[in-house]
């Protein structure tokens, strides 16, 4: 088959309860023509649970994520990930180390299989054990659907099957954090439901950033909240506090109207 800067950013009464700074975020400052899309973000995530990015359409959510695996490499401020700064790291590397899952599934014209290794080098797919596999895809809720279907075309899944195995094939590379920019969007809702089940399952053991336009579905399955609009963080808080009493108004007007003035 087929795949330093040590940082302790200085964080407000209200930030997330780190248990050790498996990821942190100091001053990032991202511009992009001419204009800034990020601006003095700074943050620690927690060592495990599900922490929801929110905020208006535009807010920089998604750049964000791109900031923190390197696909936008021209931001300024830190990330350090374990203590060692990012920048210090292979980019192909950090990124088995962060892995991102996209909107949109993005499989390739090869089996189910080969999907699933795609990422490994030519050694690490020599190595890997068929238990190896059938973790990742248990992991991704995916295992009893396909455990007899490895050699057919993974065009042949459906949408939600599809985006559970790009799931799989970022969780066979053993990552640190997970980004997730908003996976369940294009999903049916029993997809939705299965993604959900098995990233709260995972989150036990790793951080899982989740960008997300549901606050329905963030209140459902954080365990922290970062909410951010025009490129700023406003409020990070516990998501129980954050939903039950914000501390910030542009943070109340959100939850009340899914708009902010900031």
């Amino acid at each position: 088959m087929n795949q330093s800067l040590n940082v302790t950013p200085a964080m407000p009464t209200d930030a997330l309860p780190a248990i050790a700074p498996s990821l942190c975020v100091e001053h990032l400052c991202l511009q992009l023509a001419g204009r800034d899309i990020l601006s003095d973000i700074s943050f620690t995530l927690p060592e495990t649970g599900i922490i929801s990015l929110v905020g208006p359409s535009g807010a920089g959510k998604s750049t964000l994520l791109r900031c923190l695996n390197r696909l936008h490499e021209q931001w300024q401020g830190s990330i350090t990930l374990a203590d060692q700064n990012i920048q210090h790291d292979d980019a192909d590397a950090l990124r088995r180390k962060i892995g991102l899952i996209g909107q949109k599934p993005a499989v390739f014209p090869c089996s189910i299989g080969d999907n699933l290794v795609f990422g490994l080098n030519r050694q690490q797919r020599k190595q890997t054990t068929s238990a190896q596999i059938q973790t990742a895809l248990m992991q991704a809720a995916l295992w009893t659907e396909v455990e007899q279907r490895l050699h057919e075309p993974a065009a042949h899944l459906s949408l939600g099957q599809q985006q559970r195995l790009c799931l799989a094939r970022a969780l066979i590379l053993k990552p640190s954090i997970l980004l997730l920019d908003e996976p369940t969007s294009a999903l049916d809702p029993r997809s939705r439901d299965i993604i959900e089940q098995s990233m709260l399952s995972l989150s036990q053991s790793m951080p899982l950033l989740w960008v997300s336009h549901d606050l329905e579905q963030a209140q459902r399955i954080s365990s922290h909240i970062i909410f951010i609009c025009d490129g700023k963080l406003i409020e990070q808080a516990d998501a129980d506090s954050f939903f039950r009493h914000p501390k910030r108004i542009e943070s109340r007007e959100f939850l009340r109207w899914s708009v902010c003035d900031c």
